[in-house]
């Protein structure tokens, strides 16, 4: 008599595709190995060479490329189960997900769970774990280190404030569809509508320090957050879709969305193309004026290094 294999989790795996049959074939494996998905998703964002179909994968193509926030929307509809994981293709699941998606079995109901990644970049340093700066914000927010955790409204601006990947969270798929918490149908970018809705929406947020995640850093390019053209300025648009809700929600999200903001515009300052420089200046300081101008006075009262950065930062109109 062979023992009864136990029930996956009611959690589906979503990955968009573009032009990387070795990197889905390398996460399907693994995946698969892992046995911890009910349904498999890849979105075939109008590759060149189509994704083979599979009995085990809902397979969807795009005719033509809309890029990864679509490709994510897509999927999201064609979602069977209770919740759902993100992951792109070239990126690869940890063997701790199993575990933590057997801790959410006995947790109940929550929007979503943020959980934490390793990159290459950090390993290359000697470190196992995400960058410094997100570890930071962890450590503000009190959760370190430590098992399965509920997140209050006072951690939740904190936490919104790092990377703000698609893939490090667990997420209550009818949350998403009812709220509309959907990517950016942006080039690039279009991960900030999903990562701040998310946490402006959500009620029941839950946090594990289990590294479910490994994050190939690609030095060389490859990747869409190391393109140095005209597309960088979808930024504004993918942020543009947020601000108003992050602003009018007060309390301590003005300064963590503002904070934020003025970082990743710093953070595409340093990747566009040195002769659309100044174009981007004049861009992202009109959207700053926009968004922040009719709030700096009570910044200033709330956060004054702050409400001084968005004041230098609109000045280069």
């Amino acid at each position: 008599m062979t023992a009864m294999q136990p029930e996956r989790p009611d959690v589906a795996l979503v990955i968009p595709v573009w032009n990387d049959p070795a990197g889905l074939e390398r996460l399907l494996c693994r995946a698969r190995s892992l046995d911890c998905f009910r349904q498999i998703i890849v979105i075939d964002d109008g590759s060149d060479i189509a994704v083979p179909a599979a009995k085990d994968i809902t397979l969807i193509r795009h005719e033509r490329s809309r890029g990864g926030g679509a490709a994510r929307n897509t999927g999201l509809w064609q979602v069977d189960t209770g919740y759902l994981v993100y992951c792109d293709s070239d990126d690869l699941l940890t063997a701790e997900m199993p575990a933590l998606l057997a801790d959410l079995t006995q947790a109940g109901s929550f929007d979503f769970c943020l959980f934490k990644h390793a990159d290459s970049q950090r390993l290359a340093q000697g470190f196992w774990g995400q960058p410094d700066w997100d570890e930071a914000l962890w450590e503000q927010a009190g959760f370190g280190c430590g098992a399965l955790s509920a997140a209050d409204s006072a951690t939740l601006p904190i936490l919104a404030q790092t990377a703000n990947y698609p893939w490090n969270k667990v997420y209550r798929t009818e949350f998403l569809r009812q709220n509309r918490v959907l990517c950016a149908e942006t080039q690039v970018h279009q991960d900030i509508p999903l990562h701040w809705r998310a946490f402006l929406t959500a009620r029941d947020v839950l946090v594990s320090d289990r590294i479910c995640l490994w994050h190939e850093v690609d030095p060389n390019g490859g990747r869409l957050s190391n393109r140095r053209g005209r597309d960088r300025f979808d930024l504004l648009v993918a942020l543009d879709q947020v601000g108003a809700a992050a602003l009018a929600k007060g309390g301590a999200w003005p300064e963590a969305f503002g904070t934020f903001a003025l970082g990743v515009i710093a953070w595409a300052k340093r990747q566009i193309d040195p002769t659309l420089a100044a174009e981007f200046d004049r861009a992202s300081a009109d959207w700053l004026q926009r968004q922040f101008g009719p709030f700096l006075d009570r910044l200033a009262l709330a956060a004054p290094d702050l409400a001084r950065r968005l004041a230098q930062d609109m000045s280069q109109r």
